[in-house]
């Protein structure tokens, strides 16, 4: 599963899990929506990553970590997953891969 595809599921998953949420986002009018300039289709997808992020960060979590818990299938795609996730910041950073798992102790 690509990245944004794991991230759009999980919010998918979180919110099927907590409908209360979801249902106070979309309690808000259109006419206020719209009133700040947005859609609502635009208030509701931003309200929905700002929620959930609150919610990562209420069990200690960073996003990226919240996200694997919710969507992993065993603790090993959990691993790969993160290594992933650390390949793309040692690619980001400019950093050789096997020089960025030294500085981290990362192992595989």
């Amino acid at each position: 599963m690509e990245t944004e595809n794991r991230y759009s599921a999980a919010r998918d998953k979180f919110f099927a899990n907590n409908p209360r949420a979801l249902l106070e986002i979309e309690a808000v009018g259109a006419k206020v929506i719209e009133a700040c300039g947005m859609t609502v289709d635009e208030y509701r997808e931003q309200q929905r990553c700002v929620v959930f992020v609150k919610a990562a960060k209420s069990h200690g979590l960073e996003v990226d970590e919240f996200v694997i818990r919710l969507m992993a299938d065993s603790p090993e795609q959990a691993q790969v997953w993160r290594l992933d996730q650390q390949r793309k910041v040692a690619a980001a950073l400019g950093i050789d891969w096997d020089e960025y798992k030294q500085l981290n102790r990362i192992t595989e």
